[in-house]
């Protein structure tokens, strides 16, 4: 799903919001879907989850995401869009 590099320097963070902004792009979550929980992807990278929580709330800021409470976090109907755009 998302591969993370711990000897990277650019931070955890970034690497989860272009993993997901990546994931958009090419088709693998939809607009609608629901994005996997902060605490499951935490456990699969085998990170913080305040790493993950941290990197969900910047692209809930971009428009990416779309928080619904009690709900979790969804991608937005403007994401595909935005992170195409993004990876260019």
């Amino acid at each position: 799903m998302i591969a993370i590099d711990l000897q990277s320097a650019v931070p955890l963070y970034d690497q989860i919001k272009a993993g997901l902004k990546g994931l958009v792009a090419k088709g693998l979550l939809r607009p609608g879907e629901q994005a996997p929980s902060i605490r499951n992807l935490a456990l699969s990278l085998k990170v913080n989850p305040n790493t993950v929580a941290r990197a969900f709330r910047e692209l809930v800021s971009e428009g990416i995401l779309e928080p619904r409470r009690g709900a979790g976090n969804y991608i937005s109907d403007a994401a595909r869009r935005q992170a195409k755009a993004g990876l260019s």
